[in-house]
């Protein structure tokens, strides 16, 4: 059960995080339209409408492209996903460092510098802890961004796209598995960590590990699409609803690391999670 808690606490640490970087991206937005300096909220897809399901056609086309890209580098030159994942770590824990540190330095904002050293930490310094770290905080940032540009319709249409193809990509492509066993041969921030001892052998270890034990991993993208839809919500209902959501993703999540503990085997996690956000969600409105 220690796994399970921490686990847990990693995804509760993420989910609020990214909330409340969301809800001041959020109020932040709303206050540049107030004074005239934004039109209208900025689209995640350049020319589609934040309101439009088009914009989460897109975004699964965008990881179906990611998708393909990332396989054809494990298959040809694995060093190059470094470059990616500090990409990724600087970009977004940029964009969270600098709404929770909002002071300028150098004429440049402290949470670039702060986003610089957590990815140099990270790259340099490649630990279970520097992975769960950066995890915790990039995936806050891209729930944060993510949220903040999608309406709930397109958020809701892109979520449950993106389950049935977690549930195929691991069922009957299988590709995802692959990947999956290749980004976690060393610490990488695309999945969060915690050390556990299964009931049976599986499929979990690091290489080049100092010391040699199992652990368990819960991919960021398990952790960003339900923060993402929580920080949807924020848009047309109420703070209330958002941790609601977030309430009845969490259990699921526990649910789910507790059916693997009896039986290990890979399982798409998304599916798990989006019944149980959706449920948490709509449970706050019959309530409300």
């Amino acid at each position: 059960m220690k796994t399970a808690f921490i686990l847990i606490a990693f995804f509760l640490i993420t989910q609020f995080l990214g909330l409340y970087v969301g809800n001041e991206y959020i109020n932040y937005i709303n206050y540049a339209i107030k004074i005239g300096e934004l039109s209208g909220r900025p689209e995640i897809i350049p020319g589609v409408s934040p309101e439009s399901i088009d914009s989460s056609l897109y975004l699964f086309g965008y990881i179906m492209v990611s998708t393909a890209v990332i396989l054809i580098i494990i298959k040809i030159r694995k060093s190059v996903i470094r470059i990616l994942e500090a990409l990724v770590i600087f970009t977004s824990s940029w964009f969270v460092f600098d709404f929770l540190i909002p002071v300028d330095v150098w004429y440049l904002s402290l949470g670039f510098f702060l986003a610089l050293v957590l990815t140099a930490w990270k790259i340099f310094r490649p630990t279970i802890l520097s992975q769960d770290v950066a995890a915790i905080i990039s995936g806050a940032g891209v729930g944060a961004l993510l949220g903040a540009s999608l309406g709930i319709l397109p958020s809701i249409v892109f979520i449950l796209i993106l389950s049935c193809y977690d549930f195929v990509s691991v069922f009957i492509t299988k590709h995802m598995i692959h990947m999956a066993k290749a980004l976690t041969e060393r610490p990488t921030a695309f999945t969060v960590a915690a050390p556990h001892k299964f009931k049976e052998l599986t499929y979990v270890g690091v290489k080049k590990a100092k010391k040699k034990f199992h652990i368990f991993q819960l991919g960021v993208g398990d952790m960003v699409i339900p923060l993402m839809f929580s920080v949807s919500v924020l848009n047309k209902f109420s703070i209330i609803n958002s941790i609601s959501a977030i309430i009845g993703s969490t259990i699921a999540l526990l649910l789910l690391i507790y059916f693997m503990n009896k039986k290990p085997q890979p399982l798409p996690a998304l599916p798990f999670i989006t019944f149980g956000t959706f449920a948490g969600f709509l449970i706050s409105l019959l309530i409300a």
